[in-house]
């Protein structure tokens, strides 16, 4: 093989492994009790503190009630409420997720934001089989994140399940 030849192989080697860095997909990470929980990072719209939300009546447990987020009213949704967390989160010490599905907004309580985790599909793993009850059926996926070691996972949740059925529950 001539010099040109090996240095198109490796330029199309290194050009390879760029583009499998690029097909990372990235979750927004945070906790919820003792797990780490991921949320695609295209539907988040930003992370904000909540302190006071107006309470809405005849609305599901989890729903916490809404705020008035430059002019758009979004529903806040306690996500270990809606989990079967038995209490709710305080809110002076949480951060709220908003997200942007269907041009519409919601934002999701969580004890707290981690930071941002580039997956592969390598490195996503099928859920296992949970059954229908609210976290199983919300799993999307585990991520497993290399070089951590043991119990490095991101239960990766689907944000359409969640979003169906906060409606559900909310009508």
């Amino acid at each position: 093989m001539s010099a040109t030849a090996e240095a198109v192989d490796s330029l199309y080697g290194n050009f390879g492994e760029s583009a499998a860095e690029q097909a990372k997909r990235e979750f927004l990470t945070f906790r919820l009790g003792a797990e780490t929980y991921g949320i695609d990072i295209l539907q988040v719209q930003e992370i904000r503190e909540i302190e006071l939300v107006t309470r809405i009546p005849h609305v599901a447990r989890f729903v916490r009630g809404v705020i008035n987020l430059r002019g758009a009213i979004v529903p806040v949704v306690d996500l270990g409420l809606m989990f079967g967390f038995p209490e709710p989160i305080a809110l002076e010490k949480a951060s709220a997720i908003v997200l942007n599905t269907d041009r519409r907004l919601v934002g999701l309580v969580v004890s707290s934001v981690s930071d941002v985790v580039g997956l592969t599909d390598a490195e996503i793993l099928p859920p296992p089989e949970l059954g229908s009850r609210a976290v199983g059926a919300a799993i999307s996926g585990i991520g497993t994140r290399g070089g951590e070691g043991e119990g490095a996972s991101v239960l990766l949740l689907d944000v359409d399940h969640l979003i169906h059925r906060i409606r559900e529950d909310r009508a």
